[in-house]
């Protein structure tokens, strides 16, 4: 038996292949499997010994245990064996097949470049965001506009300079040591320029090492970055757009909304804290709305749930992108999957980070 952790990582990585990737489940099943007449897969469950997959026809549908090669304890060993079908199934696959999302996914991480930059400013944004601009090392940093997010690598000491040509490989071997001096999470970029760019943390009453990092920091204090990376891929045809962010995504959503086109409609759901929480941003079409969760914690905001399951619009030409707590954003878009019938390519939902107490 997996434990806690572990069995909510694999909960939450079982409603994200079914509901996003099914694409990838399908290549798998077909040409892993070869189970050729295969019309739609999903995993029911995955234990320490297997994945159970439902194989459904047009006429019928069976259940498919898949062993892993040995006795697997947590969520990473999952994914890797996953990944391991999924490049077993496209080797196997005519040349014409086309690429899942996933696949699409992780071929945009393979030429991705670490970076080595220094804290140039900070600022407060709200009670509880702070902006840090960061400046140099960044010449040949793409602009990705959107929801262009890094992976943000910093060491325990707060005046640590990093070695010459320091990279994401080195960071992983180090990471697989008890003793790692190094700790890492995802961030989206607030705005760029040349070779600058803002990006906003929030702080929380029990900050994590990236939150108290941000805190500490002064200026020429350095931090390692990867990427950037995007999720936000609308379909060319998208004229109207519906954003939902808790306050670690909202600089996606500003991102994203400053770079659509001119004659778009968007909703904006805001979920924050209290009225302190809020930011100023000059929204002429009053397109934010703005959540509060009051006493609850974050990631357990109940109105934000009951906000998305009153939503009803037309599905037509619609994307929604929604990024926070894992659990809940796992929640939102099963909700609006289900209640405005929508396809896989029209929505991107997120993980940002998992409430862990």
């Amino acid at each position: 038996m997996f434990d806690k952790s572990s069995q909510e990582n694999i909960d939450l990585m079982i409603d994200l292949h079914n509901d996003v990737n099914d694409d990838s489940l399908l290549l798998i099943a077909k040409y892993y499997l070869s189970e050729y007449e295969i019309q739609k897969t999903q995993i029911k469950d995955i234990t320490q010994k297997e994945i159970s997959l439902v194989l459904k026809t047009a006429e019928e549908e069976k259940i498919k245990r898949v062993k892993f090669p040995q006795e697997v304890k947590d969520s990473v060993e999952v994914s890797n064996f996953f990944y391991f079908c999924l490049s077993q199934a496209r080797a196997k696959a005519p040349e014409d097949y086309p690429k899942t999302r996933l696949e699409k996914q992780i071929e945009r991480t393979l030429n991705l470049e670490t970076y080595i930059t220094k804290v140039k400013t900070k600022k407060v944004i709200s009670s509880n965001i702070i902006e840090i601009t960061f400046e140099g090392g960044m010449s040949n940093l793409p602009d990705l506009k959107n929801d262009a997010f890094m992976y943000f690598i910093v060491h325990k000491d707060i005046n640590h300079k990093y070695p010459k040509g320091f990279s994401m490989e080195d960071f992983r071997k180090m990471n697989a040591t008890e003793d790692c001096p190094y700790s890492a999470a995802y961030y989206t970029i607030r705005s760029f320029r040349k070779n600058e760019i803002d990006v906003w943390f929030v702080l929380h009453d029990h900050p994590g090492p990236l939150a108290k990092w941000a805190e500490e920091a002064e200026k020429n204090s350095e931090v390692a970055i990867w990427g950037p990376r995007t999720t936000f891929t609308p379909p060319a045809d998208t004229d109207n757009y519906l954003f939902i962010a808790d306050e670690t995504a909202q600089p996606a959503v500003l991102a994203s909304i400053e770079n659509l086109k001119r004659n778009a409609k968007f909703t904006c759901l805001f979920e924050t804290q209290d009225q302190s929480s809020r930011f100023e941003y000059e929204d002429n079409e009053n397109s934010i709305e703005w959540i509060y969760r009051g006493d609850q914690k974050a990631g357990e905001g109940t109105e934000l749930l009951e906000k998305i399951n009153q939503i009803s619009r037309d599905p037509k030409n619609l994307y929604v992108f929604g990024a926070g707590e894992a659990k809940q954003i796992s929640k939102i878009r099963k909700t609006l999957k289900r209640n405005l019938n929508l396809n896989s390519d029209q929505m991107s939902f997120t993980g940002y980070w998992r409430k862990t107490h």
